[in-house]
């Protein structure tokens, strides 16, 4: 027999606490989420919203540590990836949250918000080469060559790469040219 869900006095005590924390009351809503943990409930949903009640109580230290530790539980979720390096990159500290981007990046490079986050990091550290780079491949794995091209156009004249940067740049930039003309190419042969 399977368990009722709305039985479960661990998934009542988080929607209270979901409840509480739109409502803006917040110390409640931590308390329902601490019910919610005793009754058993383990999920990367309520550690997501128990970082956002510490980041509205205006506790980013405490936001970041709670998240960076659920992080280690649920190192697959998604939501609590985005969400740490929001509060880093929120809370000056760029440098980390560029880290965690460029270890996820190595394994999931066809991931849109990570290159929009990384951009921001690269913005926030003064790295304009490699910000309007990661600003070309966002656009690129929107289907949006015009505007990728013209990105990494942005990051070969802002001239703050090293030789390898700028190669990388040059290269993706012939790159996405090529699929730009092919694109235009099979375009015409439609039409």
């Amino acid at each position: 027999r399977q368990r009722d869900k709305a039985a479960d006095p661990g998934v009542a005590h988080f929607g209270l606490a979901r409840a509480l924390a739109r409502a803006k009351v917040y110390p409640r809503a931590e308390r329902e989420l601490a019910e919610a943990r005793g009754a058993g409930l383990a999920t990367p949903m309520l550690e997501t919203l128990a970082g956002e009640i510490r980041t509205a109580q205006a506790d980013a230290a405490g936001a970041i540590k709670l998240v960076g530790e659920a992080r280690k539980r649920y190192p697959l979720n998604r939501a609590l990836l985005y969400q740490q390096i929001e509060l880093l990159l929120g809370n000056r500290r760029a440098p980390e949250a560029l880290d965690i981007i460029g270890r996820e990046l190595a394994l999931r490079t066809q991931d849109p918000q990570l290159y929009k986050l990384q951009a921001r990091g690269l913005a926030a550290v003064g790295r304009q080469s490699a910000q309007h780079r990661a600003l070309g491949e966002l656009y690129a794995l929107q289907g949006n060559l015009i505007a990728a091209v013209e990105q990494l156009q942005i990051a070969q004249k802002a001239g703050d790469g090293d030789f390898y940067e700028q190669s990388a740049i040059d290269a993706r930039l012939r790159e996405f040219k090529t699929r730009q003309a092919e694109e235009a190419k099979q375009q015409r042969a439609g039409s």
